[in-house]
């Protein structure tokens, strides 16, 4: 029988060494743009959110509702497992975002959508994903990226651990923009987790007036 999948000892696992400095950096810019975004954020989603590493961030800010949304049921299940029961309650839904979202237009304040796009390898995937995740929003976005880095893929190139994937789709940062401002969204702030040494972008977008 396979074990459960347990969220600490996931997270534990996945954010070690390196990934560790990652993560705080990460966790800390996620931070600055929540506090930006001030109180009132009624509802929150989270897609994908895997087992929930930015929940405890995210709830802070959710005054209404926080929905976690991930295609896979084990880490839903770990996710829900792993409630404290302290605060707003999480919704949990199972969500492809290769498909349209079983949401209403602008249904949330808030979507965060975090260590993704540098999956995906086709631009007709990349407009889709960017069109959905800014249909749902009424008012920000907070998305990560790869953008294109000569220094980080030659590291990946030549780094021989087991498992690592040598090669992620990076996008130049105009590009990566111009997704979301044909969706109607702007550009608030573009931060570079770790500048000149690795590709990971995490960006705040806002709703456009008239849109």
């Amino acid at each position: 029988m396979s074990r459960e999948l347990d969220q600490a000892s996931y997270l534990r696992r996945r954010y070690r060494g390196s990934q560790a400095i990652i993560d705080r950096r990460e966790r800390k810019i996620v931070g600055q743009f929540l506090k930006r975004l001030g109180p009132q954020i009624g509802g929150v989603l989270d897609a994908p959110s895997g087992v929930g590493r930015f929940t405890a961030q995210l709830r802070r800010i959710a005054t209404e509702r926080l929905v976690c949304g991930d295609l896979w049921g084990e880490t839903l299940q770990a996710l829900r497992r792993a409630e404290h029961h302290d605060g707003m309650a999480i919704e949990t839904k199972e969500v492809d975002l290769y498909r349209t979202l079983p949401f209403a237009r602008g249904e949330f304040d808030l979507v965060f959508n975090f260590r993704f796009f540098h999956h995906i390898r086709s631009a007709e995937q990349r407009n889709h994903v960017a069109a959905e995740l800014a249909r749902v929003t009424s008012r920000y976005l907070i998305v990560s990226y790869y953008a294109t880095s000569s220094i980080h893929a030659w590291q990946k190139r030549i780094w021989r651990r087991k498992g690592h994937v040598r090669s992620l789709p990076m996008i130049p940062l105009s590009e990566f923009h111009q997704l979301f401002v044909r969706q109607g969204m702007r550009v608030v702030e573009d931060r570079s987790v770790l500048p000149l040494l690795h590709a990971h972008h995490i960006v705040l977008f806002e709703r456009q007036l008239g849109w």
